[in-house]
């Protein structure tokens, strides 16, 4: 597996690189705010398939999460994983892409997150819901602020807060 602390460093030594990735993610991230949902569930699940054999070979595709005792996880919704996402996405979020692949044990249902949606906040954070199917079609909601994709070296190296530490979340899930 690629280190973590190489990739910084080949971003950090060449601020033109990471410039060009960074500009590269943000047209990603417009782009992906525009997919249907059969658009991202296609690709999103060919992500799961994907990156369960490269995972840790290349670089960390795939995140391990705990179950609801994880200090991200907000609460279960009655409601399928489409309809959340769509109420989040009602809320101001948009389907994510950009990032790993989260898992947790399959203790209540699908293993593999089926669904990320991420607000980008105007001060270079963003805020990323990610939704696991259980068994009895509700869906497991978690939730983390970090620095926003559209800062590569930021995003992989400044620390991440677990929870729904601005609410946005709570509030959508309300609405």
């Amino acid at each position: 597996m690629l280190p973590l602390q190489s990739a910084v460093d080949v971003l950090s030594q060449n601020p033109e690189l990471a410039l060009l990735l960074g500009l590269i993610l943000r047209g990603v991230r417009a782009w992906q705010t525009e997919l249907s949902w059969y658009e991202y569930r296609t690709l999103h699940g060919l992500r799961r398939w994907v990156f369960q054999p490269i995972d840790d070979t290349v670089i960390s595709t795939i995140n391990e999460k705990g179950g609801r005792d994880d200090a991200e996880y907000l609460r279960t919704v009655d409601a399928s994983v489409h309809k959340v996402a769509r109420q989040l996405r009602d809320a101001g979020g948009s389907l994510h892409l950009i990032s790993s692949v989260k898992r947790r044990p399959d203790t209540h249902g699908d293993p593999l997150s089926r669904a990320h949606v991420v607000w980008t906040l105007h001060d270079g954070q963003q805020v990323e819901a990610y939704l696991f199917g259980n068994d009895n079609g509700t869906t497991d909601v978690y939730v983390h602020e970090e620095t926003s994709v559209g800062d590569p070296v930021g995003h992989l190296t400044d620390p991440q807060e677990d929870g729904d530490t601005r609410g946005i979340v709570t509030r959508a899930l309300a609405e």
